[in-house]
C-alpha cells in the first residue's frame, strides 16, 4: 500500500470495525496463521504512530529507512506514521485509540485526552520508568519533579513536550494581516473591540463581501476568554468539558459556564456577527479544527484573518507558505489572553504528550524507543524534522527551511523537545519580530504568574451522565454557540431544561465532590 493511501486509514477501515483489528505492536512475518517470535530475540516489533497534519510529499521512504537503520539493529523494532489531517482531529483520535490499532498517540488540548486517560485508554508509564534512566535524568534538567507533574490521578500517561518551566501555553489568538490593518488606518489589535473593527473593515472589502471571515466553530471559546479576561479557569478544557468552569478568585466550586453572565455575553456577540455576515453560514456543519480549511482561505485572498489559532501553528506550518506565495503581506498576532487580570503556570498535566496505548503488546521497548528519541540526536532530529536535504536544511547549526516546500515538511505532533532542538533561521524577518515579542510577552507573564491553584487536580467523569451531556451540548448548545437561533436568551434557557433533564445536577455534584477531595488533599500537602 502506497504511504499516501495509508493516511486515510483511520477514516475508512477504522469505522468498519475497530474491535476486530489485531493487536499493536506486533511482529509480522507476512504468513498468515503463523505466529513468530517477537521482539529483541526474534523479529522486528512494528511499531505504528499517529501524528496530525498531512504527509509529506516527499522524503517518507527515506525517514522509513533512515530510521530503520537506527531502530532495528540498536532495539529491534520499527516505527511507521499514519497521519490524521488538522480538522475533526479530535474524534479521529478518539477513533484512533479505541481501535487498539497504534502504539503511540499524541494527546493535549485538541484531543480528550483526559477522558481517555479515564477510559484506561493509555498505559501508566510509571511502571516503566526503572527501564529508562537517560529518559528520566533528562526530564530532570530543569527540575526533578517534571515527570511526576505531568501525572494525572498518580498516574503518567504521556511523555510531554519538553522546554523550560516557562509559560509557554499562549495559547490561540487572531492572526491577521497586519499591512491591510495600517492600509484601512485601523488601531493596533490588543483587544476585543479593536479585532471586531477589523472583521467589520475587512468585510466592506469587495473581495471580501461575500466571504465568511470566521469558519471555525470554535469562535465562542475565543469570545469567552476575550470577556472574561482571566476570571474563570477551565476544568478541563472547552472541548472536554464545555460547561464546567471555576472562579479564578474561588477555584474550588464548580459552576455551569452556560449559566454565567459572560456566556450570555459571548451568544450576544455570536448572534451579531451571524447576522451581518462575520461568521460562516454553514458553521453547524464545520468540524471542530478549521485550521486547514483556513489556511487554504488565507493563502488563496478569500479571507485576511483566521480566528482560533495558535502562533506556534502559524509559525510551523502557516508561514512558510503563505510568504512564498505572497512576499509582499505582513502579518500581526493577538493572543487572546493578552488582557488577563493574572497569569497562571498551567498545570503540566495538561501539556501535549505522547501516550502509549494500554493496547501495545511491548510496553517497555515502547518506552525505550521514547527514550532514544528524547536523547539521541539522530532519533530526534528524525522524527522531529525528518530527513536533511528533503524536509529540512541544516545551515550553521540552524534549521533552515529555505528551499523546502511547505508540502515536504514534517514533525511527530507532541514529541517536541526544546533541548534537543534547534534554533530556527526565521523564513520571514518580518514575522519573526512579532513572533518574538509574543515569545518575551510569554516570558514577562510567566514572571509573575500565579500558580495553577487545580493543578494535578483531573476529573473521573460518570460515562452514562458524560455522554447524555454530551448530545445536549451537540443537539441543543453547539446551535446557540454557533449563531443558529434567533432568541438566543430564551433558547439558552431552554437548553438548560435539557441540561438538568439529563442529569447534569449529579453530574455537577459528582465533580464538586472530587474538587472538594482534592482541595482538602492539597491544604494538607501544603500545610507547614
Amino acid at each position: 500500500m502506497k504511504q499516501r493511501d495509508r493516511q486515510w486509514i483511520i477514516r475508512g477501515v477504522l469505522l468498519l470495525g475497530t474491535l476486530l483489528f489485531a493487536g499493536c505492536g506486533r511482529a509480522d512475518n507476512g504468513e498468515e496463521g503463523t505466529a513468530p517470535e517477537e521482539g529483541s530475540r526474534g523479529l522486528p516489533v512494528n511499531f505504528r504512530a499517529v501524528t496530525l497534519g498531512n504527509m509529506p510529499e516527499g522524503g517518507m521512504d527515506e525517514i522509513y529507512e533512515q530510521l530503520d537503520a537506527l531502530t532495528i539493529p540498536e532495539l529491534n523494532c520499527t516505527l511507521r506514521f499514519d497521519f490524521i489531517p488538522w480538522g475533526n482531529e479530535r474524534k479521529q483520535l478518539n477513533i484512533a485509540t479505541a481501535s487498539g490499532e497504534y502504539d503511540f498517540i499524541p494527546g493535549g488540548v485538541f484531543s480528550d485526552y483526559r477522558t481517555l486517560v479515564f477510559k484506561n485508554a493509555f498505559l501508566d508509564l510509571n511502571k516503566y520508568l526503572d527501564a529508562v534512566p537517560l529518559l528520566r535524568e533528562h526530564y530532570a534538567i530543569f527540575d526533578p519533579d517534571t515527570l511526576k507533574k505531568c501525572e494525572i490521578s498518580g498516574g503518567l500517561y504521556g511523555i510531554p513536550q519538553f522546554g523550560q518551566g516557562m509559560m509557554k501555553n499562549i495559547g490561540e489568538g487572531f492572526f491577521y494581516r497586519e499591512d491591510l490593518r495600517r492600509e484601512w488606518g485601523l488601531e493596533e489589535i490588543h483587544d476585543l473591540a479593536t479585532m471586531e473593527a477589523y472583521l467589520y473593515r475587512a468585510k466592506q472589502e469587495e473581495r471580501y463581501q461575500d466571504a465568511p471571515l470566521i469558519t471555525d466553530n470554535r469562535i465562542w471559546s475565543s469570545l469567552w476568554l476575550m470577556l472574561t479576561k482571566g476570571n474563570y479557569l477551565e476544568i478541563n478544557s472547552t472541548l472536554e468539558t464545555p460547561f464546567v468552569v471555576v472562579e479564578a478568585a474561588n477555584p474550588h466550586v464548580v459552576l455551569n459556564r452556560t449559566e454565567t453572565p459572560e456566556f450570555r455575553e459571548v451568544l450576544a456577540y455570536i448572534k451579531k456577527w451571524k447576522e451581518d455576515g462575520i461568521l460562516a453560514s454553514d458553521m453547524l456543519a464545520m468540524s471542530d479544527n478549521e485550521g486547514e480549511r483556513g489556511r487554504l482561505l488565507f493563502m488563496q485572498d478569500k479571507k485576511p484573518c483566521e480566528t482560533n489559532i495558535p502562533v506556534w501553528s502559524i509559525n510551523a506550518s502557516w508561514i512558510a507558505g503563505l510568504c512564498e506565495r505572497h512576499p509582499d503581506w505582513e502579518f500581526g498576532f493577538f493572543p487572546y489572553l493578552y488582557n488577563d487580570r493574572a497569569y497562571y503556570v498551567a498545570s503540566l498535566a495538561g501539556n501535549s504528550v505522547i501516550s502509549v496505548s494500554a493496547r501495545t503488546t511491548e510496553p517497555e521497548l515502547a518506552l525505550k524507543l521514547l527514550e532514544k528519541i528524547h536523547t539521541d540526536q539522530r532519533y530526534y532530529d528524525l522524527v522531529a524534522y525528518g530527513v536533511e536535504g528533503s524536509n529540512y536544511n541544516l545551515v550553521d547549526g540552524k534549521i533552515s527551511l529555505d528551499g523546502i516546500g511547505s508540502e515536504n515538511r514534517f514533525s511527530w505532533t507532541a514529541v517536541t523537545d526544546d533541548v534537543m532542538g534547534y534554533e530556527a533561521v526565521p523564513i520571514d524577518k518580518r514575522w519573526d519580530l512579532v513572533y518574538q515579542s509574543i515569545l518575551r510577552w510569554s516570558e514577562e507573564c510567566a514572571e509573575k504568574a500565579q500558580d495553577d491553584p487545580l493543578d494535578g487536580f483531573a476529573i473521573v467523569p460518570s460515562d452514562g451522565e458524560q455522554a447524555a451531556i454530551d448530545r445536549v451540548w451537540l443537539q441543543y448548545f453547539q446551535p446557540l454557540v454557533c449563531g443558529y437561533r434567533e432568541d438566543y436568551l430564551q433558547e439558552l434557557d431552554a437548553a438548560n431544561e435539557r441540561l438538568q433533564e439529563a442529569g447534569f445536577d449529579r453530574y455537577l455534584a459528582a465533580l464538586q465532590e472530587q474538587l472538594t477531595e482534592y482541595a482538602a488533599e492539597k491544604r494538607v500537602k501544603e500545610a507547614p
